[in-house]
């Protein structure tokens, strides 16, 4: 019922119906990409585990390990497509916020469409949604090992690259504009007004940062981090190790006033996108610390 082939191979022929229709702006085109999006999106928790999407209440857990049956005439219900997002950012690395929030934006978008009186795809134009639905079906390709082409067709993803290119050259120029604003205001302050603010940390634990050079006045500052991935753990010269993999979420500069609010704004900046850092823990810490001898007749 949650075969990972037969979500693909549905997604496919519900692209294949959009990619039909006869003009880009017609309702149909969206509502067919929308449609085949939910599963693709499913495929990657199918592809770990069927029982990834299985509504826990009831027998579909059981149904999705291979024990059909239980509840008469009900078929097993699968988790709603909001926690299959959630989900995602557990499982495919690319799948950031930014891409959780363009998942969710489209869910939001079709089921108003098809559960409400409103209609929906008819008041927003195919650049606003388009780029977002692009950049969620290409992490979830690349992920599944797959080429977007294939899945989604060649004519859609042409579109919909050139509507994400232009909007990123608008974000870039955005960006650009807001670098040069927070240059000229740093460039008014005295050196000790510039050490002052410098002092002041926008960020607070629990975040994870890391220290860059700000686009706009050159001071280090903080760096939001989003850690999206654990290696598996290693054993080098006698420690545990674990490489923690994470992108960048936001930049806020005490010094030029400087805001960066997304991983696409801080990569428009010239700032990296991603971060590694490495864990490491003793053999000792780990199994030594909180060894009782006695407990066990060693006296």
């Amino acid at each position: 019922m949650w075969d990972y082939d037969g979500l693909i191979g549905k997604a496919r022929v519900y692209f294949e119906r959009a990619e039909a229709v006869g003009k880009a702006d017609d309702d149909a085109f969206a509502i067919w990409l929308l449609l085949g999006l939910e599963f693709l999106l499913r495929a990657p928790l199918s592809r770990v585990h069927p029982a990834l999407l299985a509504d826990p209440n009831g027998d579909a857990i059981l149904h999705a390990v291979g024990y059909p049956g239980g509840s008469e005439g009900r078929d097993p219900k699968s988790i709603q497509v909001t926690t299959v997002i959630t989900r995602l950012r557990r499982i495919v690395e690319d799948f950031t916020s930014d891409r959780e929030n363009d998942a969710t934006l489209l869910a939001a978008l079709r089921n108003r469409e098809l559960h409400s009186s409103e209609a929906a795809l008819a008041s927003i134009e195919v650049a606003l949604w388009l780029p977002r639905f692009t950049r969620v079906a290409e992490v979830i390709c690349s992920h599944l090992g797959l080429d977007p082409t294939d899945v989604v067709g060649e004519q859609v993803m042409k579109h919909g690259r050139a509507l994400v290119d232009a909007e990123d050259k608008k974000l870039a120029n955005e960006v650009r504009v807001r670098i040069a604003q927070a240059t000229a205001f740093a460039s008014g302050l005295t050196a000790e007004e510039k050490a002052d603010r410098h002092t002041r940390s926008p960020f607070a634990p629990p975040w994870s940062t890391a220290k860059v050079a700000c686009p706009g006045c050159a001071f280090d500052v903080a760096l939001e981090l989003e850690t999206i991935r654990r290696t598996n753990e290693r054993l080098e010269d006698g420690d545990i190790l674990t490489d923690v993999i994470s992108v960048a979420r936001k930049l806020r500069c005490p010094v030029c006033g400087l805001n960066l609010d997304s991983t696409a704004e801080i990569s428009a900046a010239g700032l990296p996108q991603q971060h590694t850092s490495t864990e490491s823990e003793s053999l000792a810490d780990r199994y030594l610390s909180d060894f009782e001898p006695d407990d066990y007749g060693n006296d």
